[in-house]
């Protein structure tokens, strides 16, 4: 198994994902290339640079990958690094609580919601980093003609231009 992060410089909370083995961590990965809109034209390459991502995680520790602007780090994942939140425990009629002890380990999966989440907030970063705000949508030029600030603010005080005259 392992521990999955996913790092963009744009990120103010890197994601953190668990994989149980390489086909996993393999949809990971190309799932980081979808939500980037990036196509893997060479499986071969691209399998083999997973393997040896897997490789240097099991041998020095942690191994990286670049995908584009994302940087996927892989560590082995260590029990009882996450602790589990607590959930309705299925041996309940048997005199076990009704609620989980905390023993149990809950690792998120890279499901499809998480490629649509990763999607989203690289589209943001990518706002953020050219001068718009992703948090309301805006790019640079679409800021409040007046103050220049996004929706993100109130603009009670602020005054828009005459529109210029038709031509």
């Amino acid at each position: 198994m392992y521990e999955v992060t996913i790092e963009h410089p744009g990120f103010d909370e890197e994601p953190l994902y668990s994989c149980k083995d390489g086909g996993e961590l393999r949809s990971l990965v190309y799932g980081v290339h979808r939500a980037q809109g990036q196509e893997v034209t060479d499986h071969s390459e691209a399998i083999a640079e997973i393997g040896a991502l897997r490789s240097r995680a099991e041998i020095e520790g942690v191994g990286v990958l670049d995908v584009g602007a994302v940087k996927v780090r892989v560590k082995p994942a260590e029990y009882g690094t996450w602790t589990c939140e607590g959930h309705e425990n299925l041996y309940a009629g048997l005199g076990e609580s009704v609620t989980c002890d905390g023993t149990c380990v809950v690792r998120p999966r890279f499901d499809r919601q998480a490629q649509i989440d990763l999607s989203l907030a690289l589209d943001d970063a990518e706002l953020d980093a050219s001068g718009g705000c992703g948090a309301c949508g805006l790019e640079a030029g679409q800021m409040c003609a007046d103050c220049k600030r996004c929706n993100c603010d109130r603009h009670d005080g602020c005054e828009r231009p005459a529109a210029e005259p038709a031509r």
